[in-house]
């Protein structure tokens, strides 16, 4: 099971996305030379099948390492100004329209910043 993600509220975000083929043990790096990735975040209770009401989204098409499954996941402070809370995301690595992969779901955990100062 993925972690929670926190995200500071209102405050530019990224991490590092590593995708694995769970389906063979010891999992492996999955491949995604040449595909999308999308990551959507969404209220607990959204059942929506597309990113139309998704809070958070993102489609990342250029990868840091895609032979070794590695992506970066980015938001900038004006996407991650949402109500603090717990929400469910997912990501999907797409090759075409109707050929994707599902990872499995993890929650986003929006958190208040502690301490803002002026420079």
């Amino acid at each position: 099971m993925i972690e929670p993600v926190q995200i500071q509220q209102g405050v530019p975000f990224s991490a590092l996305v590593y995708l694995t083929d769970d389906s063979v043990d010891p999992a492996v790096p999955l491949i995604i030379t040449g595909k999308t990735v999308f990551i959507s975040v969404k209220e607990k209770n959204d059942y929506t099948l597309d990113d139309t009401t998704a809070l958070m989204s993102v489609k990342i098409t250029v990868h840091v390492d895609p032979t070794n499954g590695e992506t970066l996941w980015e938001q900038t402070a004006a996407e991650t100004l949402i109500k603090l809370g717990k929400y469910k995301a997912d990501i999907r690595v797409y090759t075409d329209p109707t050929d994707f992969t599902n990872t499995q779901t993890f929650d986003v955990v929006v958190v208040p910043v502690v301490t803002r100062r002026l420079v």
